[in-house]
Parts: C-alpha cells; sequence; structure tokens
C-alpha cells in the first residue's frame, strides 16, 4: 500500500465535528493562514479539507500546549 492509499477528505462537518471548532471560526483561521485551507474536489461549493493536515493541525496545537 502506497503514501497515496491512505488520502482522505474531510467535509466541513467532520472538520468542525473532530477539531470542535465552529464554521466561522473555522473560515477566519484559514484567512489568517492558522488553519489547513480547504481543497475544491467538485464544482461549485463542494470542498473538503485533507485529513493529515487537519491533525498535523492538531498536533501543532497540543505540542504548543505542552511547551508552555
Amino acid at each position: 500500500m502506497t503514501a497515496q492509499a491512505n488520502i482522505r477528505f474531510l467535509r466541513q462537518k467532520e472538520v468542525t465535528h473532530i477539531t470542535g471548532i465552529p464554521r466561522p471560526t473555522l473560515y477566519l483561521l484559514m484567512s489568517k493562514g492558522l488553519f489547513p485551507k480547504q481543497i475544491s474536489i467538485g464544482s461549485g461549493h463542494c470542498v473538503a479539507w485533507l485529513e493529515s493536515e487537519v491533525l498535523a493541525f492538531m498536533h501543532e496545537r497540543i505540542a504548543a500546549r505542552e511547551a508552555k
């Protein structure tokens, strides 16, 4: 199995559920470059986030807390 086989897209509802970050805050953090940007996965407004990037964001937040 290659690394490519492990790629998973998360829709906004999943990202909000996993991170606990409400939708408006999610987009605010993205606009400030503090959260991974979404990827267009279809026509129109169909977007998703890479699971690996969302999990990396969460691990970074945990590490920042531990560093204090």
